[in-house]
This record gives C-alpha cells, sequence and structure tokens, in this order.
C-alpha cells in the first residue's frame, strides 16, 4: 500500500509520494515504542492500514529495496494501546483481497460494533456524501432522493457490509439502493450518465438547475448502481468504480414487473475523496441535508 496512518480513528493518510515521508512519520510517532518494534532481531517501523486498521510495516525508507517504498501488512504483530492484529480484517482487507467480491455481504456479528463509527460519520457528514455523489456521477440529488438513500442505508444496514469504509460511504449510499426512476430526473450535463442517456436517444431538457438537463420521456427506466467494486493494481494503487445499469420494464411479461437491460457503464470514483472532504475546514453545512440523517439514521 502507498499510504499508512496511525490510530484506527479517521486521520488523514500519509502518502509515501510525501518528499517529507519520514520526517513526518518520526514526528507523528515520537518515542512511542509501539510504533518501533524489535521483531526476530529485526527492527520494523509500524503504523496502521487505512482501509483495514491492521499494523503494517514500513518498507523502503530505513533500508533499501528494490521496489518503491510501500508499507505491507505486519501479519501477528500489534501496537500496544492502539491496534491489534485481526486475521478476519487482513483477509477482507482490499490491498490483500486485491479485488472485490462484488457481493453485500455482511462482517460478522463480533465486527458489528466497530462499524457504529463508520456509521456515525455517515449520518454526521451526510451532506458531504450527498455532495460527492452528485459530483461524482452527476445525478442531481433532490431532497427526496436523500431521503430515500439516508432511510435505506440505515434498513439496509449498508456500513456493515464487507467492503464498506469510510473512504466509500458515498457510493455505498446508492449501491445498497434499488435504483431510481429516470424521468424527469436532473443530470449534470457532459457527464458519462449524461452521454449514455442521449446515445439511448432519450429527450433530455434544459432545467433551472445551471448546467443541467432533466429526463423529459424516460418514464418506466430506472437507473441502478449494480456493482461497487474496486482493483488494487500491480502498484499498489487502489482504483475504485461504481457500475450502473439503465433498465426498462420488459414489455414480453405481462403477468408481473420485469426488467430488461438497454445499457450499462461505470464511473470512476476517487478513493479518498471523501476523507478530504470530511476535513475540509471551510465547508459550508447543508443543513436540511443533515436534517434527513438525523431523521432516518437513529443511533
Amino acid at each position: 500500500m502507498k499510504e499508512i496512518k496511525f490510530t484506527t480513528n479517521y486521520e488523514p493518510v500519509l502518502s509515501f509520494s510525501d518528499k517529507d515521508f519520514k520526517t513526518k512519520y518520526e514526528e507523528r510517532v515520537g518515542n512511542n515504542p509501539g510504533y518501533i518494534q524489535v521483531v526476530s532481531g529485526e527492527t520494523k517501523h509500524l503504523a496502521l492500514c487505512p482501509r483495514c486498521n491492521n499494523p503494517v510495516a514500513i518498507l523502503g525508507i530505513y533500508k533499501k529495496i528494490d521496489v518503491a517504498p510501500h508499507a505491507r501488512h505486519a501479519k501477528g504483530i500489534n501496537i500496544p494501546y492502539v491496534a491489534q492484529y485481526d486475521e478476519y480484517k487482513f483477509q477482507n482487507c482490499p490491498y490483500h483481497k486485491k479485488r472485490a467480491d462484488y457481493i453485500k455481504e455482511y462482517v460478522p456479528e463480533t465486527e458489528e460494533p466497530q462499524r457504529h463509527e463508520l456509521y456515525r460519520i455517515t449520518k454526521k457528514h451526510y451532506d458531504k456524501a450527498v455532495y460527492l455523489l452528485q459530483k461524482e456521477t452527476g445525478i442531481y440529488v433532490t431532497l427526496r432522493m436523500a431521503e430515500a438513500l439516508a432511510e435505506n442505508y440505515a434498513i439496509m444496514r449498508a456500513y456493515n457490509y464487507i467492503d464498506a469504509t469510510i473512504y466509500n460511504i458515498p457510493w455505498f449510499l446508492i449501491y445498497s439502493y434499488n435504483g431510481f426512476p429516470l424521468y424527469h430526473m436532473i443530470i449534470r450535463k457532459n457527464t458519462t450518465l449524461y452521454r449514455h442517456l442521449r446515445q439511448l436517444g432519450l429527450d433530455l431538457k434544459d432545467s433551472k438547475v445551471k448546467g443541467h438537463a432533466y429526463v423529459e420521456n424516460g418514464e418506466g427506466y430506472v437507473l441502478t448502481a449494480t456493482n461497487y467494486r474496486y482493483v488494487v493494481d500491480g502498484n499498489d494503487n487502489l482504483n475504485e468504480w461504481l457500475d450502473f445499469s439503465i433498465i426498462r420494464p420488459d414489455d414480453t411479461v405481462t403477468d408481473t414487473l420485469l426488467y430488461v437491460p438497454v445499457d450499462r457503464f461505470s464511473v470512476s470514483v476517487d478513493s479518498y475523496h471523501f476523507g478530504n472532504l470530511i476535513n475540509y475546514q471551510n465547508w459550508k453545512p447543508r443543513q436540511n441535508v443533515l436534517d434527513i440523517a438525523k431523521r432516518y439514521m437513529n443511533p
């Protein structure tokens, strides 16, 4: 992995690409012996994985290696009073699994108490999550849509999905939902979604929302997020996407409502944008959106 952090709480990551990485690492750990341990006669400089909170060892900073500096999970090593190595979390960490399972499987009950922090952050920063979801997908999320997403997130306990993290909260809001009707949906122009709707021949009219259009003739069509997926490439870069499908009712089935796909596309998302947004000091809260989170995301 190319980033580390220092506690199990949410905090900005420290990237190996930072030219002052070594100085910032040493300033952060100070003389705390938990982060610098001698294991089997070898000194290990430790931190935490930003995805699974397990201890990791820093490689290539204090001893030359044949590849770029990075961190690797330190199996079986604990950082006293900070983090205990957890095999379950390691097995399900993106940096170990390399690819998502694409399933909405829940973590074991023993892991659920630790997910309450993720749920709390979703509630506290819900307006930022909605903002970023809009920015990355091009969907203009109305207050009614924000209500539907918040209620569903709580009911589905999406924060307990195995692949859910603080960093992908905005994507799991819509990934856990069963889809929105396209009819009169407002879409930002020149986005991937906008281009695909035009290719389908749906009529898009200028919206009162600047830089947006609304779908005039998409009655019956539904937009649904089918997969959240990630791949850790050979250079340890974590790449994430949301897969979407545009579906419409199947006219050949008359006794029940079934759908057929008419288009599929993916939206690439920034793995750490939401984390940076949480720490943005000049953010102007959208109180009406935060009130929705308070109403539907009960403690």
